[in-house]
Parts: C-alpha cells; structure tokens; sequence
C-alpha cells in the first residue's frame, strides 16, 4: 500500500467519524524502530482531525476514544487533540494529559509532555499550579513531563512566564532520578530556557549554587555543557567558581565537562582546581 492510499484512507475515517478505522490506518504506518507511526503520520492526524472537529468538547470526545483504543500511536495523536480541547474541561484533560504522561511506552510520554506544554503556553495561570503539582508526583515519569512541559512553555519567549517557570522547576533540581534529571541541567535549563530566558536564569544560578546539595550542583554544572547554556558563563562566573571548587567527585565530573565545552567555546576564564 503506497502513501497515498493511507492518507486517503486516513481522511476518510476522519470525515466518516471512524475512530476505529483512523486506529487501524495509524497502526499500519507503526515503524519497527519506534513501536509507533512516524511523527510526519501523526500530524497530519492531528491537523486532520482539528479541522473535522472544531469544539473543544468534540476534541475531547475524539480524544477519549483515541486513549483507549489500545494503540500507542493513537495515544500520541490523542495527547495533542487532548490540548487542542482542554477549554471543554480543563480538569479532566489535565488528568487524561497526566494519565498518558506515565504510559509504558516512551514516545506516548514524549508526546504528552509536548501537549501539555501547549496547555501550559496557552494556559499559563489556570496550568501553571497544575504543572507545579507534578513536580511533586511520585511517578518519575510525570516529574520530568512536568519539567518538559515548563520548558516547552517557555519558547513563547513569553517575560511573564519566567519567573514562575523557574520556581515550578526549583525543586526538580534535587531530584535524583535519572530520568528526571539527565532531561534538566543539560536539557530543560542548558538547551531551552538558557535559550529564552538567559538574564531570568542567570539570576537563578546565583540563588540556586549556594544551596550544598549535591544534585543541584550536578544539575547546575551540566546547564554549562550544552550550547546555550556554555553562553551564559561568563555571566555566571562567580557560580563557575563556586562548582570549581566543590570536591564531591559527581559535582566534579559534570564540572570537568562543561568546562571542557566552555572553554572550546571561549567563552569562560574560570580554571579547574
């Protein structure tokens, strides 16, 4: 079956209102390596579906039925139809986004923190104590859609966001959980919202090395390992100097790195002790 079939067979179900055949068509493009269809599917799924269904509570109605048809590629394409309706009922997404935020396959994770920064970005004041919450969440796999979702609300570049998304992902910093944390210091902080709030974040550097606690030393030491974050060092040249010379061998591992990134950059004077 060419591309073009499933694509008319695609839209078809999505006229028709045949979740059950728009599952079926979904799960013939699942890739052997992800497990689920091709991101290039599951837009065009989703923008198909936007257009088809215009109210936020038809959204919704569409998106359950995608949640629980047992297909994780379905469960992708309902995490962005979820967000596109959350006006219908905020709660009740919030919870659906949360659901799909644990699922055992990583890509539904991936596509749900996705969803719920849209939420967040759109939604800041109502979403933001929502996102807060899940920071706190038992679940790893939630803790870090949580820290995700802050990121990827702040590539609206939006000024009034950066303060609270910087206290939302504070408590993230201690987090020892791997999952948590290899998606923080160098991703979240160093890759996006050194990006979009580089002035916001250096001011938190500064707060934020004087707290001892070891994670969040680690955590601040790989913000400086990734591009955007490298450029904020010689802003931040006091808190250099202070992760320099912290003994602890995990602090000076993630130190000697982003050192070695820094200075191939020319961007920082500071020395390893």
């Amino acid at each position: 079956m060419d591309s073009v079939d499933w694509k008319d067979r695609l839209r078809i179900a999505i006229a028709e209102d045949c979740i059950a055949d728009l599952v079926e068509v979904l799960e013939s493009q699942v890739t052997a390596h992800a497990g689920t269809a091709s991101a290039k599917v599951k837009r065009l799924a989703i923008r198909e579906l936007l257009t088809r269904y215009g109210t936020s509570d038809e959204r919704v109605r569409v998106a359950d039925a995608l949640c629980n048809s047992g297909s994780d590629t379905g469960a992708e394409v309902a995490a962005l139809v979820y967000a596109a309706g959350y006006d219908a009922n905020p709660n009740y997404v919030a919870r659906q986004l949360c659901h799909l935020a644990d699922r055992p396959h990583w890509e539904v994770r991936e596509w749900a923190a996705s969803a719920a920064g849209d939420v967040l970005e759109h939604h800041f004041s109502e979403f933001h104590p929502i996102v807060t919450t899940w920071t706190k969440d038992a679940s790893e796999n939630v803790r870090r859609a949580a820290l995700l979702a802050l990121m990827y609300a702040g590539r609206s570049r939006n000024p009034t966001f950066a303060g609270p998304i910087l206290d939302a992902l504070e408590p993230l910093l201690s987090d020892t959980s791997k999952y948590v944390s290899n998606n923080l210091g160098p991703f979240a902080l160093g890759a996006g919202l050194a990006r979009y709030y580089p002035e916001d974040v250096v001011a938190r550097l500064h707060q934020w090395v004087t707290h001892n606690d070891e994670q969040v030393r680690w955590n601040l030491a790989m913000m400086f390992s990734a591009a955007d974050g490298a450029k904020l060092a010689a802003r931040a040249q006091q808190v250099l100097d202070t992760l320099v010379a912290d003994e602890r061998p995990k602090v000076r591992r993630a130190v000697t790195k982003a050192l070695k990134n820094v200075r191939a950059r020319g961007l920082s004077d500071v020395t390893q002790r």
